[in-house]
């Protein structure tokens, strides 16, 4: 005599193993190897969203994503020569002096030669590097002379040093004052008139300054 119940079992397990085993496949298909690029559906990213306005610096750390790999975002730091070091490619990734958008698609164009068949990238900042420290040196005809110290992150210009060392003296001469930075090891000076930024609301003539700049103002034989 045929037993209905045991067949109907014998079914019913036989369709529950193919529908895992199936679901195995499917799983598998949709996750890649590292750096092969199996996905069969792109990832919901608009590349053309990243950040296009921030330039990378030296020492910036950076959260890097290759959204077909699936992984969470790891950290990046651009190095001092200015390139990252990306996982899976053998080169180096010029990123001092560009944006994320701009890295993100330099990452995606090389991925895309070497590894991938196609590589969707997000690139942030995660974190900022303030390179900007030291000193700089006032000097000539201002009130008190000497090295002020350049604070992490501040945006400090000419006008807001000479001020820092009590302004100009009765004989200074504000309009052509003088700011010598080394630049590729040769001194360049650069003049900015400050009376005309602090009487005339001219903050386009102001100049912001770096470690190592000497400001210097001269006199005036005209009072």
């Amino acid at each position: 005599m045929i037993n209905i119940k045991k067949i109907v079992g014998m079914a019913v397990a036989c369709l529950l193993t193919f529908s895992l085993w199936t679901a195995a496949i499917n799983a598998a298909d949709e996750n890649p190897v590292k750096g092969t690029n199996q996905f069969k559906t792109p990832p919901a990213l608009d590349m053309n969203t990243l950040d296009n306005l921030q330039k990378l610096q030296k020492g910036y750390t950076v959260n890097y994503q290759v959204f077909e790999d699936r992984d969470l975002p790891i950290e990046l730091t651009v190095s001092d020569s200015g390139d990252l070091v990306i996982p899976y490619y053998e080169g180096l990734i010029k990123a001092a002096g560009k944006t994320c958008r701009e890295v993100a698609f330099d990452i995606k164009k090389e991925l895309e030669r070497t590894h991938y068949k196609r590589a969707t990238v997000r690139v942030s900042v995660s974190s900022i590097a303030y390179t900007n420290t030291g000193t700089i040196t006032v000097q000539g005809y201002v009130k008190t002379p000497g090295l002020q110290q350049l604070l992490p992150g501040e945006i400090y210009t000419v006008t807001m040093a000479i001020a820092k060392a009590g302004g100009g003296t009765d004989f200074a001469n504000l309009k052509k004052v003088q700011l010598t930075r080394i630049i590729d090891g040769e001194p360049k000076n650069f003049y900015i008139n400050v009376k005309d930024v602090q009487e005339k609301g001219k903050l386009d003539l102001d100049m912001d300054v770096k470690a190592g700049d000497l400001i210097y103002v001269p006199q005036s034989y005209f009072r």
